[in-house]
């Protein structure tokens, strides 16, 4: 009779730890990792810009629209993220980065030298646009 309380009591504990094992799988467990005390310099949070947009660029369902654009130097494009998911709008070769723009905030770039410069959204790579910036007025 000893020896069948110690079955019970190794499968209820390896019940627990196959339990315990599971639950810590879960998609909505949420892991804490210990990051070292560093000074950081503040990010640069995207904000309504002063200065008047010549352009918007809206970002709706994972897509900008529109996704390609032409504009003059010196003009300000800005883009609004209208989507309920954070997007950028980042240039791959790194000429513009707005950073994440949660629902409704909106980011301007003032273009100020010619050329084609594809972007993307760097949480979404998938997104991609187009700005070409001309010399000429528009």
């Amino acid at each position: 009779m000893k020896y069948i309380s110690y079955f019970f009591i190794a499968i209820a504990s390896a019940f627990l730890v196959i339990l315990l094992s599971l639950s810590s799988c879960s998609p909505n467990h949420k892991a804490t990792t210990m990051q070292p005390m560093m000074m950081k310099q503040p990010k640069e949070q995207p904000q309504i810009s002063q200065q008047p947009a010549d352009v918007t660029v809206k970002i709706r369902n994972f897509k900008f629209e529109p996704a390609n654009l032409a504009l003059a130097v010196g003009k300000t494009v800005q883009f609004i993220n209208v989507d309920e998911e954070p997007h950028t709008a980042t240039a791959t070769d790194g000429t513009f980065n707005s950073k994440a723009l949660d629902t409704n905030q909106t980011w301007n770039y003032t273009a100020t030298k010619p050329g084609t410069y594809p972007y993307i959204c760097s949480v979404h790579p998938f997104m991609k646009g187009t700005l070409t910036v001309t010399n000429k007025k528009n």
